[in-house]
């Protein structure tokens, strides 16, 4: 009874979308089917159409309380809580990242089947960020038929002791304080500094204060400012692809071109979600990947992996091979460094010699 209890109510809504657990209950609140029948056809809909983000970082967090429970028998709780609050960190940074990722292929998703139910996701969020939109523009609206609830109504008795005289002047700059100086700073906010502002905590937690801050985070959050220097050119190829194709392919009625346009779309955009997926599973188990020039332009920011710590994560075997800046081209090329980084049996023989 406990086990379902723990299923039914706890397992059950982490894992899986509220509107699908609403098509599983009955009027009276009762799931008619069985929990090994739920997951059964759960995983079969993640098999034809692949996961909603929401179900992804549910899991993520599932994942993550599952290793607080291991770690915690099997060092403490605090200690549990460390480690595990560094991976979840870290996959927070690449789940910023996948959001990112999805916003912009919102109009690709449909290309891929792995990816319909991100892509129904996605309609369902735009339809609700319009809406609030809407309603942030009527707050707007009320909110300047209505005086008394602009910013900074302190200086009113300030302004109201400068003479009559020079009413002229402080008038319009109090109007300006009231009405306007709140808008000027958040639109300048947005138009130059939002997308400083990554690169603002990167030098402040990873170069700055790197101190302070765990290695295992510190090497996602390089890796991540790295690939951000990149992306917006794949992104844009992508959007060109696509222009390609509704553009030229079809209206020349060139469909077979067509579908392979499409087919080379939806498979890059799966790729790509996958990788960053795939990342955000490293992170949540402390672990690390090798991608070549990457990984190794990664390493030369944050440096070598202190071994000697339990919260600096998991294995980097290809570490133990490379002499910074001195490095051969093979190794930088190698793509197999034993499982989860642990080095070849060959490489393993010869660190212990």
């Amino acid at each position: 009874m406990f086990l379902d209890l723990f299923i039914n109510e706890f397992l059950l809504p982490i894992t899986i979308s509220t509107e699908i657990l609403e098509n599983w209950t009955t009027k009276d609140g009762e799931i008619p089917q069985t929990t090994l029948e739920i997951f059964w056809d759960k995983l079969k809909e993640i098999s034809t159409y692949g996961f909603t983000i929401e179900e992804f970082q549910k899991a993520m967090l599932l994942l993550c309380f599952i290793r607080f429970i291991i770690y915690s028998i099997k060092y403490n709780i605090f200690t549990s809580f460390k480690i595990c609050a560094i991976g979840f960190i870290s996959c927070i940074l690449w789940a910023m990242a996948l959001n990112d990722c999805i916003g912009i292929y919102y109009p690709n998703l449909a290309l891929h089947p792995l990816l319909r139910n991100a892509y129904r996701e996605e309609i369902m969020y735009r339809e609700v960020a319009l809406a609030r939109a809407g309603e942030r523009l009527l707050d707007d609206l009320v909110k300047q038929t209505n005086t008394n609830s602009y910013p900074f109504d302190w200086i009113t008795p300030i302004f109201g002791k400068f003479p009559s005289t020079i009413s002229h002047i402080t008038d319009p700059i109090y109007v300006f304080i009231r009405r306007d100086f709140f808008e000027t700073i958040k639109q300048f906010y947005k138009t130059n500094l939002r997308h400083l502002v990554s690169i603002f905590v990167y030098v402040g937690c990873v170069r700055v204060g790197k101190k302070y801050c765990p290695y295992h985070i510190r090497w996602h959050f390089t890796f991540i400012t790295l690939y951000n220097t990149f992306m917006p050119y794949i992104f844009s190829c992508t959007m060109r692809a696509r222009q390609f194709l509704y553009k030229v392919l079809i209206p020349q009625q060139r469909f077979e071109e067509a579908e392979n346009m499409e087919l080379y779309i939806g498979a890059w955009v799966f790729v790509h979600i996958s990788f960053i997926m795939i990342a955000m599973i490293h992170a949540i188990f402390s672990q690390y990947f090798y991608i070549p020039f990457l990984t190794y332009s990664v390493e030369l920011h944050v440096g070598k992996r202190p071994k000697t710590s339990i919260y600096s994560g998991g294995y980097t075997a290809w570490q133990d091979n490379f002499n910074f800046f001195n490095i051969k081209l093979s190794d930088t090329l190698r793509l197999w460094w034993g499982f989860l980084g642990k080095g070849t049996k060959n490489q393993r023989k010869n660190n212990k010699t």
